[in-house]
C-alpha cells in the first residue's frame, strides 16, 4: 500500500511540474469580451479583443504624441507640387511603433495652421514616399507635414516650405496634347482665358476685349466697341430693330450714328443722323437726318423721339426735287416738265432773268396827231398764251403823248402803236410775258 502512495505522489509531482512549465494560456479564451491594456499610471492604451463598436481587433489609444517628421521636400509639377516625406523626424528621433500615416498641409500663408481634421493628402507609408497635389492658382503656398499615430494623436507641424505650382510651357502643351474630350463643357471660362492666338474656332457666351481699361475694343454677343483713350467710343449694335453704326460723344450722353431699315427683309435703307442738339428757340431736342430710301433721298431736321420732320427738308427722287424752309417757310418744288417756288415773299439777289420774259425799247417816230406803229420780230419767248405790257418814255402824258397801245403780241414780237400831237422821236419801253 505504501509502494502505491509513493508511486502515486511521484506521479503527482511530475505533473505539478509539467504544467508549471507549459504556457498560462493555452487552453484559455475571451468570450464575448475583451481585455484592457494600460500603463504604469493606470491610463488606458489598448483594447484587445472586441471592440465597443461590435468588431474584434487591437485598438491603441491615448498613446504619446509622435514625433515632428522632417520637413518637406517639394517640387514644382505642372499646376501642382510634388511633395516627398523621407521617413525620418527631426532630431534624428526613431519612428513610433504606433506611427499611421503623415498628413500634407498646403497653406495659403506661412501662419496658416495646420488642422488634422482637414489634411490636403496623405502619405501612408511610414518609411516614407512622394503624393502630388493639384494646385488651383500660381501663387505661393507652404507645405507643412503631420504625424499622426495608430491613436489618431497628430504631431506638431513640421518646418514650412515655399513652393508655387508650375505654369504650363509650349513644350507641355503641344499640338494634339489636350484634345476637346479631354476638356469638360464649360470648364474654361472667358474671365480664365489667357491666349496668344484662337485659330478656325468660335467663341460664345463671353466678353472678349483688348484691354480691361483705356482705349480697347469690346466684343460681346450682342455689341462691339472701340474705345479711345479720351473716353469716346465707335461701336456696332447688330441686335437692334434696326441695326447700326455709332459715335459717342467724350462723355458718352450724346451719339451719332448710321442705321439700316426697311419694310422688307430685302430692304437696306441707310440713315445717317447727327448727334442731338436743342433748339433755343423752342426748347425742343433734334437731330439731323440724311436718308437713302427705295429710290429716294432726304436731308431733313427730325425730332430727337419719334423723328418728325421739324424744319428744313431736301427731298429727291426719279422724277422731281423739293427744298422746303419748314412749316411757315417756302418751298420749290421740280418735277418733270415744271417747276414752282412758295414762299410769304421772294427775293432775287441779282437780275432775275426767265425765257417766258422779254423786255426792251423801241422807237417810234410818229405822224402828228396820227397812230403810228413799229414791229419787234425774231423773239423765242416762252409759253402757250402771251401778255404785252407798253410804257412811252415822256414827261407829257396826255398833252402831247395822246395813247399807246399794243397788237399782233406772240412768242416772237409784237406791233407797238404811238399816238403823239408832234413828230418827236419817242421811246417806248415794252415787255412781253408767257403763260401756260
Amino acid at each position: 500500500m505504501r509502494n502505491d502512495i509513493g508511486a502515486r505522489l511521484a506521479r503527482l509531482e511530475k505533473l505539478v511540474q509539467a504544467v508549471i512549465r507549459s504556457p498560462k494560456l493555452v487552453n484559455a479564451s475571451l468570450e464575448n469580451g475583451s481585455v484592457d491594456v494600460y500603463d504604469e499610471n493606470g491610463s488606458l492604451r489598448a483594447v484587445i479583443g472586441q471592440q465597443p463598436d461590435g468588431t474584434s481587433g487591437v485598438t491603441s489609444v491615448n498613446g504619446p504624441r509622435p514625433p515632428v517628421p522632417t520637413s518637406a521636400v517639394v517640387e514644382p509639377v505642372l499646376g501642382g507640387l510634388r511633395i516627398t516625406w523621407d521617413g525620418a523626424f527631426a532630431g534624428g528621433e526613431p519612428v513610433p511603433m504606433d506611427l499611421s500615416r503623415v498628413q500634407v498641409h498646403v497653406l495659403k500663408s506661412v501662419s496658416g495652421e495646420s488642422d488634422a481634421r482637414w489634411p490636403t493628402t496623405t502619405i501612408e507609408a511610414t518609411s516614407g514616399a512622394s503624393v502630388t497635389v493639384a494646385v488651383n492658382h500660381y501663387g505661393p503656398v507652404w507645405v507643412r507635414l503631420m504625424a499622426v499615430n495608430t491613436s489618431g494623436i497628430p504631431s506638431m507641424p513640421s518646418d514650412a516650405v515655399l513652393a508655387t505650382a508650375r505654369r504650363a510651357a509650349p513644350e507641355d502643351l503641344g499640338q494634339g496634347v489636350v484634345r476637346h474630350e479631354h476638356v469638360a463643357a464649360g470648364a474654361i471660362t472667358a474671365d480664365l482665358l489667357d491666349a496668344d492666338a484662337i485659330n478656325g474656332k468660335v467663341i460664345t457666351g463671353a466678353t472678349v476685349q483688348t484691354a480691361a481699361d483705356g482705349p480697347r475694343v469690346v466684343l460681346n454677343s450682342a455689341r462691339l466697341r472701340a474705345i479711345g483713350t479720351n473716353g469716346s467710343a465707335i461701336g456696332m449694335e447688330p441686335n437692334d430693330t434696326y441695326p447700326y453704326i455709332y459715335w459717342s460723344s467724350v462723355d458718352g450722353s450724346n451719339q451719332a450714328f448710321i442705321n439700316v431699315s426697311g419694310t422688307s427683309p430685302s430692304d437696306a435703307n441707310i440713315g445717317i443722323n447727327s448727334g442731338t442738339f436743342t433748339d433755343t428757340d423752342d426748347n425742343g431736342t433734334y437731330r439731323w437726318r440724311t436718308f437713302f430710301g427705295n429710290d429716294f433721298f432726304t436731308a431733313e431736321r427730325i425730332t430727337a423721339k419719334g423723328s418728325q420732320p421739324v424744319g428744313g427738308r431736301l427731298f429727291l427722287n426719279k422724277s422731281s426735287a423739293h427744298v422746303q424752309s419748314g412749316p411757315e417757310g417756302g418751298s420749290l418744288s421740280l418735277t418733270h416738265g415744271a417747276a414752282s417756288l412758295s414762299a410769304p415773299s421772294i427775293r432775287a439777289a441779282g437780275v432775275l432773268r426767265a425765257d417766258n420774259i422779254s423786255v426792251g425799247t423801241a422807237t417810234i417816230t410818229p405822224v402828228p396827231n396820227k397812230p403810228t406803229s413799229v414791229t419787234l420780230t425774231g423773239g423765242h419767248i416762252k409759253g402757250a398764251n402771251h401778255r404785252a405790257f407798253v410804257t412811252p418814255v415822256t414827261s407829257a402824258p396826255g398833252e402831247k403823248v395822246l395813247g399807246v397801245g399794243v397788237t399782233g403780241v406772240s412768242a416772237s414780237g409784237l406791233t407797238i402803236w404811238l399816238h403823239r400831237t408832234n413828230s418827236t422821236k419817242t421811246l417806248v419801253n415794252w415787255m412781253i410775258m408767257g403763260e401756260d
